[in-house]
């Protein structure tokens, strides 16, 4: 398997958020690492998440899909799920999809974070 095909999903912490870098493809043989990563956080108390996108080179609709579910986990939780830096064919993806009009998306991570 290429580098390029694979998913690693980095975590930063910061006074208002825990910051989901992801890197890589979201596709179906990969979604589980996305979701662990997610529920490690929400089960840790991290109940805010933003979730990073600028080393996000494709998404799939598993993809699509666990972040509705990470959104919707967080909102359960009473935090909060942002999404940014979403390279252009990944802002394609959602607005096709329209994932841009049910999830919060910012263009860079300070505005994410400016946003909570």
């Amino acid at each position: 398997m290429e580098e390029r095909y694979k998913l690693s999903v980095e975590a930063e912490h910061s006074d208002k958020a825990t910051i989901l870098i992801v890197i890589g493809r979201v596709d179906g043989s990969s979604v589980g690492i996305l979701e662990s990563a997610v529920q490690e956080q929400i089960n840790a108390g991290h109940k805010t998440l933003i979730f990073d996108f600028k080393d996000l080179s494709y998404i799939s609709s598993a993809g699509l899909r666990a972040l509705l579910i990470a959104a919707r986990l967080t909102q359960k939780e009473d935090g909060k799920a942002l999404f940014c830096a979403l390279a252009d064919h990944i802002a394609e993806i959602f607005e096709i999809s329209g994932f841009n009009e049910i999830l919060d998306i910012r263009a860079t991570r300070a505005d994410a974070l400016g946003a909570l």
